[in-house]
């Protein structure tokens, strides 16, 4: 239905020509009413969002570009009830309703949101639509409570930390192992204080817009505005590739729990408790046993080991006689374990479940579940630390046993630097975090506090589950829970609430990738359901074929966070900043040698992971 015009309508709409922000400072609102028939009262608001009184009550003006059907649809019901009061210009009123490109960008600008709202704790910290300045055409007043500025900095820090904390948790003994003990230390620090110092950078670029009146949403904003279209392309597509990586290790690891997972039931109910597929789950290391799983001794097809008097001297240890009992044959075999395989059917299994989940329109509903990410980042902490005081710290700097023998530096120390740069990944979703800050004057302190928490969560796991391993540390796995058995109850525990977890976040990765693709092909965000068919079979088939051929999250991890590192961490933040510092006149040979540096940086290590085999 066409809009009414507004002397018809009876509102008022009030223009908002410019907006200043400084840190810590109130915005200033500069406006020119348009007088009508019958007025409502506007009040000002010294928070992002803008706060009018309307007959019906207090309202929440939003810019109408983000919006989206599926908001205009769960606003209607209470809308209905609250009496909707909505203000457009007399330039909206002319041009009639809004288009469907328009529509379909608004969508998929929300669905970002959406996805990147599950990772604020708290209800009074959740996120809110940015106050743009805007035409007044994009005006809109909607019935809807003004969540403001109104975090505190305790929260901004446990947002960046819980956005980081993610899959490449599991990784860190690995990758202290590739890089060596005392190696692995300095690289931390080094990486540390460098991606820090870029989402700093990221942070700056932020404020500096605010203070020249000029409102962005996320970092693809900032590129766009300092470097046209094709900055915001270049962030927008390296994002993908991060949220591509991340689909498939997802992946991989939900065959791996929901394999062990499995097996811990069939041996619970079957009674049976022998050795993984990985080996024997019990090793005598002196007077001591020890309840976990080396890979490194391979066992043939009879079950035993192929080197076995080679292996086992040199790693000065014995399998438990009460485990090394294996089944002959492949005829011995019960058909559980030639129909439950972790590379060769559970994949395909996990499709029963996860296939419906991807497959809703709106994933909302999951965002109600980000407790459990933290939860599950709690456990394994909570895991690591029970193992380390079972096994004790097995550390030996002077054995003459070089597999024995801690190694303190790799040349593969690049692999550690690969994995910490999606580890310490937080760029693209920075702006988004602070926003909601009481007192923005703090950002940056929160933001350094909340890189040395997490520096400090990847030691203690890399650290100490590396140093407590008990036997050779060679043994350790791309993932720290293959080297526990699967009858571990702590461990089952573990991967109960990953599986649980991760199965809440795949479907919203997979909804914002969705949307970020099929907007940027398409111009809509849901096309027809045989574009998000083929879509859907084109992603999930390519994780099902690296869990099937190549389930090494360590190294997916790295190169994911190698290619998309080079972009959102090291150069497109360095760029931006000279851009803004060259059009302030202040941009000199040392800032420039310096940042250009860190883009040197960036791209040796992307290269380095080809040679980190």
């Amino acid at each position: 239905m066409p809009a009414k015009p507004l002397e018809k309508r009876g509102l008022m709409v009030q223009r908002m020509d410019t907006v200043e922000e400084t840190d810590g400072v109130d915005d200033t609102v500069n406006s020119t009413s348009y007088p009508l028939a019958r007025s409502v009262q506007h009040q000002q608001h010294t928070q992002h969002s803008r706060q009018v009184v309307t007959e019906s009550g207090p309202a929440v003006r939003l810019p109408i570009e983000y919006g989206s059907i599926n908001m205009a649809l769960e606003f209607s019901r209470e809308s209905a009830q609250l009496g909707r009061s909505r203000a457009v210009s007399d330039t909206s009123c002319r041009a009639g309703s809004t288009t469907e490109a328009e529509l379909a960008r608004t969508s998929a600008a929300i669905s970002r949101y959406k996805y990147y709202s599950r990772i604020a704790p708290g209800a009074s910290s959740r996120f809110i639509m940015p106050a743009h300045v805007v035409p007044p055409r994009f005006l809109m007043i909607l019935p809807f409570k003004s969540v403001g500025q109104n975090q505190s900095s305790i929260i901004t820090i446990f947002s960046i930390w819980n956005t980081m904390m993610g899959t490449s948790l599991l990784s860190m003994p690995w990758a202290v192992k590739e890089s060596g003990f005392a190696m692995s230390l300095v690289a931390l620090v080094v990486m540390t204080g460098l991606t820090c110092y870029t989402a700093y950078r990221v942070l700056d670029s932020y404020n500096r817009l605010l203070r020249r009146g000029i409102r962005v949403s996320e970092f693809s904003d900032v590129c766009r505005h300092y470097m046209g279209r094709g900055g915001e392309v270049a962030a927008v597509f390296f994002s993908g590739l991060a949220l591509i990586g991340a689909v498939i290790v997802y992946w991989v690891l939900l065959s791996n729990f929901m394999y062990q997972t499995g097996q811990f039931i069939y041996n619970y109910a079957s009674g049976q408790h022998g050795p993984d597929d990985s080996g024997p789950t019990q090793y005598v290391l002196g007077n001591r046993t020890y309840n976990v799983l080396c890979p490194l001794i391979n066992l043939d097809e009879s079950g035993r080991n192929r080197t076995l008097s080679e292996d086992f001297d040199r790693l000065q240890m014995s399998p438990a006689e009460s485990v090394w009992a294996m089944n002959g044959t492949d005829a011995d075999e019960p058909l559980f374990n030639r129909v439950w395989s972790k590379t060769g059917t559970v994949p395909f299994f996990l499709l029963l479940v996860a296939w419906p989940l991807i497959s809703i329109k709106s994933p909302s509903f999951f965002s109600k579940f980000n407790a459990l990410g933290t939860v599950a980042a709690g456990y394994l902490l909570l895991f690591v630390l029970a193992k380390a005081i079972g096994w004790g710290f097995n550390m030996d700097f002077t054995s003459q046993n070089p597999l024995m023998r801690i190694q303190q530096f790799s040349p593969k120390f690049f692999s550690y630097t690969g994995i910490l740069s999606v580890a310490l990944f937080c760029h693209c979703f920075l702006i988004l975090l602070v926003k909601p800050a009481k007192n923005p004057k703090n950002n940056t302190r929160d933001l350094i506090i909340a890189y040395v928490c997490v520096s400090i969560t990847y030691l203690f796991v890399g650290g100490i589950f590396y140093a407590a391993y008990p036997l050779s540390k060679f043994c350790i796995e791309q993932n720290l829970l293959d080297n526990i058995p699967s009858s571990d109850i702590l461990a089952f525990t573990a991967r109960i609430f990953l599986l649980i977890q991760m199965l809440t976040v795949f479907p919203l990765l997979m909804y914002i990738l969705r949307a970020q693709m099929m907007y940027y092909f398409y111009k809509a965000v849901y096309p027809s359901w045989l574009h998000v068919l083929l879509f859907h079979i084109a992603v999930v088939g390519v994780a099902i074929l690296v869990a099937m051929f190549y389930p090494n999250i360590g190294n997916i991890l790295r190169f994911s966070g190698a290619i998309c590192g080079l972009a959102h961490i090291f150069t497109l933040p360095t760029v931006v900043y000279l851009i803004s510092e060259r059009q302030a006149a202040r941009l000199t040979p040392l800032k420039c040698i310096v940042h250009l540096a860190l883009i040197a940086i960036g791209l040796a290590n992307f290269v380095a992971q080809f040679f980190m085999f």
